[in-house]
């Protein structure tokens, strides 16, 4: 994306204009009108004990023909067919049609999703059958791929490796709801390795089905599960976040980015697994939090941002890393206090599961978080404190990691933009979601609107210095 041209914003999910967030004003509106109905049956209730009234029935014998017509009048203004009580029975069937038509959509929705994830672990399971009966072929298609290759100048396999990556990185790119099927199938392939076995039985899923977060689960046992952690606090940090209160999305993002390239240079692996916090008013607090150090399948060492704590996260089960963020943000001060969680990749995934954990937010009040490229599906609910708004960006393959769209919740809003090219590792850069934010804010739409609203509103966004940035590094 060229500079000063944004990406264009091609979704905004959940959030205060959202689908959830209607349902929420529809049954407000109902219970508007059951609270009406009620002050007409009162009122109608008031007519009633108005007619019956000693004084103005010991009037009667002064002008009979009076009395009469009032008595008509006001039964007929209460009780009558066109009265308060009978206008109070139809509102009130209004309210329970509202109520009815919302319980209809959230089945419907519902509905959807279970026949979703059903038809995502059948082909799971289809996969591996097919892969299975293919594999004579598959094996002798693989021995004359390799003759091929082998035949080839290292600068025609250069050539060919570029083309295949680029090949890919379009179907992603165009396609990126059949990666996410594909991820999502994963309950149904791992389930079926040894059938009768039943590692991942039941599951979360639909009618006990295993889903991806089981697989993953699974995944995080096998490599050990471990979340022992330790932390330390550095000082005399070159570079990372600034003492500059962030004005903008894109200024947050910023800042995550530079708390990401602390590792980044020569002669800094003492600081891989670093995170910031920044004070940003008396009783506020910015942690940054940068995502995968390790990509490795099967992680070993002391870097606490590795795959095993992809498979725990995903899994939703506890990680070194979101407790040694705890461990630093006691070690702060931070018991207490008011906080936004700022997470790239493996990070916002952290920072969202933190977010919704009863044991972290008895110590911190999370206010906010935001992520950007995070596979944050797993975490079904936040609190209703909690406002939450995810980036993503078209192409990029980690957000897809979760298989599923993220939940649409009023206080949850999801920017779906498109800055992304063929090379499906670039698609995942902060510059990019820097990009992101600076649309997704631009882009007007109200979820966002209120979204960053609410930030500045908190001091969390705004102009001037803030206060200290304290950096901690945490290892296994």
């Amino acid at each position: 994306m060229s500079s000063g041209i944004l990406p264009p914003v091609e979704s905004v999910t959940g959030g205060s204009h959202g689908v959830e967030a209607g349902y929420e004003q529809m049954l407000g509106l109902a219970a508007r009108y059951e609270q009406h109905a009620g002050d007409l049956v009162e009122m109608a209730g008031l007519g009633v004990r108005v007619v019956a009234d000693g004084d103005l029935l010991e009037s009667a014998v002064l002008s009979p023909l009076s009395f009469a017509d009032a008595e008509v009048q006001v039964l007929g203004a209460t009780a009558g067919t066109d009265g308060l009580a009978v206008r109070a029975v139809g509102i009130e069937a209004d309210a329970l049609g509202v109520r009815a038509v919302v319980a209809a959509f959230r089945a419907s929705d519902a509905l959807s999703r279970h026949a979703g994830e059903a038809i995502d672990h059948t082909l799971g399971r289809v996969v591996l059958t097919g892969t299975v009966t293919a594999l004579p072929m598959l094996l002798v298609a693989g021995g004359v791929g390799h003759a091929c290759w082998s035949s080839l100048t290292p600068e025609e396999q250069q050539a060919l490796e570029q083309r295949l990556t680029d090949g890919l990185g379009a179907l992603l790119h165009e396609h990126p709801g059949l990666a996410q099927h594909l991820l999502n199938s994963g309950g149904g392939l791992v389930g079926s390795l040894v059938p009768g076995l039943g590692l991942l039985d039941p599951g979360d899923g639909p009618v006990g089905q295993p889903t991806t977060n089981d697989a993953a689960r699974l995944m995080a046992l096998l490599l050990g599960d471990d979340t022992d952690y330790s932390v330390a606090r550095v000082t005399d940090v070159e570079g990372g976040a600034r003492e500059v209160l962030p004005d903008s999305l894109r200024a947050l993002v910023e800042q995550l980015a530079a708390t990401n390239d602390l590792d980044a240079g020569p002669h800094t692996e003492a600081l891989h697994g670093a995170i910031q916090v920044q004070q940003v008013g008396e009783e506020r607090y910015v942690v940054y939090l940068p995502g995968t150090d390790d990509m490795r399948p099967v992680p070993s060492g002391a870097l606490v941002r590795d795959m095993e704590t992809n498979y725990q996260l995903i899994g939703g089960t506890d990680s070194a890393y979101g407790r040694g963020i705890r461990a630093a943000m006691l070690d702060a001060g931070l018991d207490g206090k008011a906080v936004t969680l700022v997470g790239h990749s493996q990070g916002g995934m952290v920072a969202t599961s933190l977010a919704a954990d009863p044991d972290f937010t008895r110590h911190f009040d999370v206010e906010h978080v935001v992520t950007a490229g995070s596979p944050t599906a797993q975490v079904a609910q936040l609190p209703d404190g909690t406002h939450a708004l995810h980036l993503e960006n078209r192409g990029d393959a980690v957000p897809l990691l979760d298989g599923e769209d993220n939940p649409d919740q009023p206080h949850r809003t999801t920017v779906l933009f498109d800055d992304g090219t063929h090379r499906i590792v670039d698609n995942h850069d902060l510059d990019r979601y820097a990009a992101g934010a600076a649309a997704a804010e631009a882009s007007g739409h109200g979820s966002v609107r209120d979204q960053v609203a609410r930030m500045h509103q908190d001091g969390y966004l705004g102009n001037g210095p803030s206060g200290p940035v304290s950096t901690y590094v945490i290892t296994r």
